[in-house]
């Protein structure tokens, strides 16, 4: 390896490092301005990737502590993550975790729960 390619290389990861310092610096800002963690924020797991509409079901879901309808659940992932998600797509989706038996319970008519905690 050439000195030169090892010194992009260090540069490379300081300036990553830096951004995520940035990142890190503004998001206490915002928090302690009162506004908590920006929708970009929310949307992404503690390793930065991006949440999966069946993840931000279950955290919503989570939050809520009881069964939602599911015009509820998009709507708070709209407003908890910031995002839009295709309410068709998030049935779909959620009742193959159903059929699995993975994470979600219908509990009624386009209403899910947690699979443990709340009953059919």
């Amino acid at each position: 390896m050439s000195s030169e390619s090892a010194d992009d290389e260090v540069l490379d990861v300081l300036e990553r490092l830096l951004r995520a310092q940035l990142r890190a610096i503004r998001e206490l800002r915002r928090e302690r301005e009162g506004f908590g963690r920006s929708p970009a924020a929310e949307s992404q797991d503690a390793e930065g990737k991006s949440m999966s509409q069946t993840d931000m079901a279950y955290e919503v879901l989570a939050r809520s502590g009881h069964p939602l309808h599911i015009r509820d659940i998009v709507e708070q992932i709209q407003v908890v993550f910031g995002v839009s998600v295709s309410r068709d797509s998030l049935v779909s989706a959620v009742m193959k975790k159903v059929a699995n038996q993975r994470r979600f319970v219908k509990t009624g008519k386009n209403t899910y729960g947690l699979l443990g905690r709340d009953r059919p």
